[in-house]
C-alpha cells in the first residue's frame, strides 16, 4: 500500500452506565474517521478500561457513574445536581474506581478480555479498518497473567496481534506485572510496533522495533500531568526520528478516576507525525491537537514511496550505515556493565562487613571501593571552567530566564472540537 490514512482519537475518559453506551461513544470517533476515508485508527491507553465500568453495579461505583455524568458537557440541569450529590457521597464513601476495576480483574479478568475482544473486533470489522485498540489492565492471552495491553484488530475482526505495556509507570506497578518484549504486528497498513505510556521513553525500544522491520510506531498514553505529557512527546517525537519511520501518539484526556495517588486531569494533545524531511517546516509534525483536554479525531496520510526513497537519498541515512552487527555488540557490553554497577540499596552491603554496623570512621579491615575501581560513564575532554560558560550568577539568572519562558500554560476549558459536536 502506497498512501493510508491514519486516525488517531483524542478520547476524554467517560464512564459509561452500559456497554451498549460506550459502543455509542466508539461509534462517533469511528464515524469521523470513516469520514476521512482512514485505514488506520488509533485509540489511547487505559480507555478500554471503561469497559469494566458496566459491570461494577455496587453502590459506590454507582454513585462513581453518577458524578461523571452531571460533569459532561451536553449533561442536563438534573444531571448536573444530581451528580454533585452523587459526586459528594462518594467522597465521603471513599469510592474509588481504581479499587473496584482492581476487584473486577481478581474475579472477572477472563469475561473482561472477552468483552474487550467482542467489542474492537467487531468495531474494526463494521468500519471495515485496522484498529489499534485502547490498552486496559487485561490478563494476556499468552499466560493469562494480568498486564496493561493493547490489541489490534484487522479489518475482517481478526486479532492480529497485542502488545503489552513494559516500562511500568508507577499508576501501574500495583495492579499489573510488565510485559516482557516488543514486537512488531503485521498489518494490511504496514508492520507496527505499539509503544505504550513510558515506553516511549526509550530509544532502544523503537530501535528494537526498526530491527525487526517496523515501519510505524504507534504510541498510546494517559498522562496525569504535563509534564509526563510533554516527556512521552518529545519521547515519541525521538523514537520517529531516530529510526525514520512513521509514527503517531493517542491521549486519554479528561477528568481522572484512575491514579492511585495525585488526580490531576489527564492530558495530552495526540499527534500525527513523520520524518522532519517530510514534513512542512521540518517539524515531524503532520498535525496535532490544539487543545490538551479537548477530544476528537486526527487526520492525515501517510506516502510509503516517499518515505522509501528518504531512505535511499537521505543526507542521514541511519537505516543503511547503522552497522547492526556492532550495535547490537555494543548494547549487549553496556547492559551488562549496567546489571553488574553496585545499586543504591548495595552501598552498605559493599562498604561495610556483613552482619554488623559499619563504623563511622574508616578503620583498618573495613571494605571500601577505590575511585579507580568504578565503572567509568563518561569523562571529561575539556577544562574547567570551560571558556565560554558563564559565571555562577550568571548561571543561575540564565537558569532562571528558562525557567520562567518554560513555564506551561494554562489548560483550557473541558469541551469538544466543533467536528466532534457534529458527529
Amino acid at each position: 500500500m502506497d498512501k493510508v490514512v491514519v486516525a488517531c482519537v483524542q478520547e476524554r475518559m467517560r464512564i459509561p452506565q452500559s456497554v451498549e453506551e460506550y459502543r455509542n461513544h466508539l461509534d462517533r470517533f469511528m464515524r469521523a474517521a470513516r469520514n476521512k476515508h482512514a485505514r488506520l485508527v488509533i485509540f489511547p491507553e487505559l480507555a478500554g478500561l471503561l469497559l469494566g465500568a458496566p459491570m461494577l453495579e455496587d453502590t459506590r461505583s454507582s454513585l462513581i457513574k453518577r458524578a461523571d455524568q452531571g460533569r459532561r458537557r451536553n449533561a442536563s440541569l438534573w444531571q448536573r445536581l444530581s451528580g454533585s450529590v452523587a459526586n459528594s457521597l462518594a467522597g465521603m464513601m471513599k469510592a474509588d474506581l481504581r479499587v473496584s476495576l482492581s476487584g473486577l480483574l481478581d474475579v472477572h479478568a477472563d469475561e473482561l478480555w472477552e468483552l474487550y475482544q467482542s467489542t474492537f473486533s467487531g468495531l474494526a470489522k463494521d468500519y471495515g479498518v485496522t484498529l489499534v485498540a485502547p490498552s486496559a489492565y487485561l490478563p494476556d492471552p499468552l499466560d493469562g497473567v494480568i498486564r496493561n495491553l493493547s490489541g489490534v484488530f484487522g479489518p475482517n475482526g481478526d486479532l492480529l496481534g497485542v502488545q503489552a505495556k513494559v516500562m511500568l509507570h508507577t499508576e501501574d506497578q500495583d495492579l499489573v506485572q510488565p510485559g516482557v518484549a516488543w514486537d512488531v504486528i503485521q498489518t494490511e497498513v504496514g508492520a507496527l510496533g505499539v509503544l505504550i505510556g513510558n515506553d516511549a521513553l526509550y530509544p532502544e525500544v523503537g530501535r528494537v522495533l526498526a530491527y525487526q522491520g517496523a515501519e510505524i510506531l504507534i504510541g498510546q498514553a494517559a498522562c496525569p500531568n504535563p509534564a509526563l505529557y510533554n516527556k512521552v512527546r518529545a519521547g515519541m517525537l525521538s523514537r520517529m526520528q531516530d529510526n525514520q519511520i512513521f509514527a503517531a501518539i493517542s491521549f486519554l484526556v479528561g477528568h481522572n478516576e484512575l491514579s492511585r495517588v495525585q488526580r490531576e486531569p489527564f492530558v495530552g494533545k495526540s499527534a500525527i507525525f513523520a520524518p522532519q524531511e517530510l514534513t512542512p517546516r521540518f517539524s515531524g509534525v503532520l498535525v496535532e491537537m490544539g487543545n490538551q483536554n479537548s477530544e476528537g479525531v486526527l487526520t492525515a496520510e501517510w506516502d510509503f514511496v516517499a518515505l522509501r526513497e528518504l531512505w535511499e537519498s537521505s543526507d542521514t541515512p541511519v537505516r543503511q550505515q547503522l552497522p547492526f552487527g556492532q550495535v547490537r555488540q555494543v548494547l549487549g557490553k553496556l547492559y551488562a556493565q549496567l546489571q553488574e554497577t553496585p545499586r543504591e540499596d548495595d552501598d552498605a552491603r559493599l562498604l561495610a562487613p556483613p552482619d554488623s554496623e559499619p563504623p563511622d570512621p574508616v578503620e583498618d579491615g573495613d571494605v571500601y571501593i577505590e575511585l579507580d575501581d568504578l565503572s567509568v560513564f563518561a569523562s571529561v575532554t575539556s577544562r574547567w571552567p570551560l571558556g565560554d560558560a558563564p559565571l555562577n550568577g550568571e548561571a543561575d539568572a540564565s537558569l532562571a530566564s528558562r525557567e520562567a519562558t518554560n513555564a506551561p500554560s494554562s489548560i483550557g476549558p473541558d469541551d469538544e472540537t466543533d467536528e466532534m459536536d457534529a458527529v
